[in-house]
Order: C-alpha cells, then sequence, then structure tokens
C-alpha cells in the first residue's frame, strides 16, 4: 500500500503512476472524503495552470527597449535642470569672489603712484578695502560656518535629486515608460 499525499495525487493527475498505483489511490479517492477534497483542489489548479496562456511579446521588443533607453538617456527633468544651473552659478560667484579679492589684495599692497593715477588708485583700493572687509567678514567666524551650512544643504538638496532621478529612471525603465 503506497502512501498518498499530494505528490503522488499529482503524479496521478498527470497519469505518471502504475496501474497498481493508480487503482490504489482511486480507491483511496472513494474511502477519503478529505482526500477527494486534495484532489480535487489540484485538479482544479491543474485545468488552471494549462489554460494560461504565455504572453508574447513582438520580435523587436528588445531593440525598441534599447532605442527608448538611448533616446531617454540625457534626458533631466526640469527640477533638476534648474537646480544644476543654480549651483553652477553660485560656484562662478564664488569663484569670481575670491577673484576680487585676491585682485583687490594685490591693489591694495601696491605702492601708489604719484599725480592723477594716485587718485584713481587711492579710490579703487578704497572701494577694494571695502570688499575685502566683507569677504573677510563672510569667511571668517562665524560666517564661515554660514557658508559652511549653505554648502551642506546645497550637497543635501542636489543628493536628493539625484536620488529622485534615479528612482524615476528605475521605476520608468520597469514600466515601459519613457524617461
Amino acid at each position: 500500500m503506497i502512501q498518498i499525499n499530494d505528490e503522488i495525487l499529482n503524479k496521478y493527475l498527470d497519469g505518471e503512476l502504475s496501474r497498481e498505483e493508480a487503482e490504489q489511490v482511486k480507491s483511496a479517492l472513494r474511502n477519503s472524503e478529505e482526500l477527494q477534497r486534495k484532489f480535487n483542489a489540484l485538479e482544479f489548479i491543474n485545468d488552471k495552470l494549462y489554460d494560461i496562456k504565455e504572453e508574447e511579446v513582438s520580435p523587436d521588443f528588445t531593440n525598441d527597449l534599447m532605442k527608448r533607453i538611448l533616446k531617454n538617456r540625457f534626458v533631466v527633468p526640469k527640477q533638476q535642470k534648474y537646480f544644476i544651473v543654480s549651483i553652477a552659478s553660485f560656484i562662478t560667484l564664488l569663484c569670481l569672489v575670491i577673484f576680487g579679492f585676491s585682485i583687490s589684495a594685490m591693489i591694495s599692497s601696491s605702492p601708489s603712484s604719484i599725480g592723477e593715477s594716485s587718485s584713481v588708485v587711492n579710490s579703487i583700493t578704497y572701494m577694494s578695502d571695502g570688499i575685502v572687509k566683507l569677504v573677510e567678514k563672510v569667511f571668517s567666524g562665524q560666517g564661515l560656518s554660514i557658508v559652511g551650512s549653505i554648502f551642506s544643504i546645497i550637497i543635501i538638496i542636489s543628493g536628493y535629486f539625484f536620488f529622485e532621478m534615479q528612482k524615476r529612471a528605475k521605476a520608468n525603465l520597469g514600466n515601459g515608460q519613457q524617461l
């Protein structure tokens, strides 16, 4: 006598049992209501599995997907474009301030000429001293910590934008949509 379990019932359903084993399973199914319920459930699932049709993709699916990926490879959302432009502008402005600080420091340290050019040099020196003092104030003590905080916030925000862009790109590729 064989021990009847789900594996044996599946083999019976698929016609993989010998004649003797099949007769034993038939007999057990007639005598056990619980075994009959298990067999009916397995038979139902088996029928449903055979009814499932495979989805077919077009022959050009891979080519279409690759074209879509390559086409949208460099698409950048508007928010990100504006953010990158503002960061680039801020860095450019910072470079100009440092350059101006350097120029004003050179003018301040150079000896003044005699005559009319000395009044021009004096006025430039006076203006550059004001700029130098402002830059020194911004980049020293509490001002430096504020500038550092601003850079930290910019880095956090840019990290967020890049993370969101990657997440959106991954989701769009999974859905088959354009980026």
